[in-house]
């Protein structure tokens, strides 16, 4: 599996910076996980989306899906229709992108298991203000990634992680937060080590602060696994 970094900051992007969205590969399949701010244009400069598999979004906030609604107008001027997988809530987000012709709606809940083509994807429920999910994609040879979505600090995180390879994570905070709705770069490495996680891509950073800072913290924590803090257009092998 290859996976590209389409965006990295959390609430809204930095200068000349996009929000969540990833695009993850192999020599069959094609996948978008998540579509936040500025992240359709970094995919257009690797790919023209004419052949993607799905669209698979963690939750419906703004910050994760917005250029979904940018990318209809490509769909519709080629006349193409790709599936996208989401949760059912919030309602009036679900029904604006159910009701766009050039998606093929599937809601997603937890425990939910999609194959599209050679690679398969879990969906796991998560610690968040809406319905949120982690992805784990598995592909033929059995190694998993696992992308966490938004989440606090949660035991349903801690479980679906074992096993995993490359831990995709959402670290809003550098420090211990004061809410359970995100974690920290320190929280994400406690994780990651725990379940003995090869490599830990920290993501969703808050565009005021240095993404080196979450790095560094997480360095101190993590041992039995190397630590990478996400650039827009990076790409890791899986």
């Amino acid at each position: 599996m290859k996976l590209t970094i389409l965006g990295n900051n959390g609430a809204y992007p930095r200068a000349n910076g996009a929000c969540s969205g990833y695009l993850l590969e192999n020599d069959q399949t094609k996948v978008i996980m998540d579509l936040g701010a500025g992240t359709l244009s970094n995919l257009m400069s690797i790919d023209d989306a004419s052949d993607l598999d799905g669209i698979l979004l963690s939750h419906l906030h703004w910050d994760h899906i917005s250029d979904l609604f940018v990318l209809q107008y490509l769909l519709e001027k080629r006349d193409q229709v790709v599936p996208v997988y989401l949760p059912e809530s919030p309602e009036n987000i679900y029904k604006m992108i159910a009701d766009i012709k050039s998606f093929d709606v599937h809601p997603i809940h937890n425990g939910d298991e999609v194959t599209i083509k050679n690679m398969t994807f879990i969906f796991k429920q998560m610690r968040h203000p809406v319905e949120d999910y982690a992805i784990k994609a598995v592909d033929e040879k059995g190694k998993a990634c696992l992308y966490t979505g938004d989440t606090g600090i949660c035991d349903a995180l801690t479980d679906f992680v074992e096993g995993v390879h490359t831990m995709l994570c959402d670290c809003t905070y550098v420090d211990n937060p004061d809410e359970n709705k995100h974690l920290s770069a320190g929280q994400a490495a406690e994780i990651a080590e725990k379940a003995g996680v090869r490599h830990l891509i920290l993501t969703h950073f808050n565009p005021e602060l240095n993404p080196r800072d979450y790095a560094i913290v997480a360095e101190r924590i993590l041992r039995r696994g190397r630590v990478t803090k996400s650039e827009i257009m990076l790409t890791f092998n899986i």
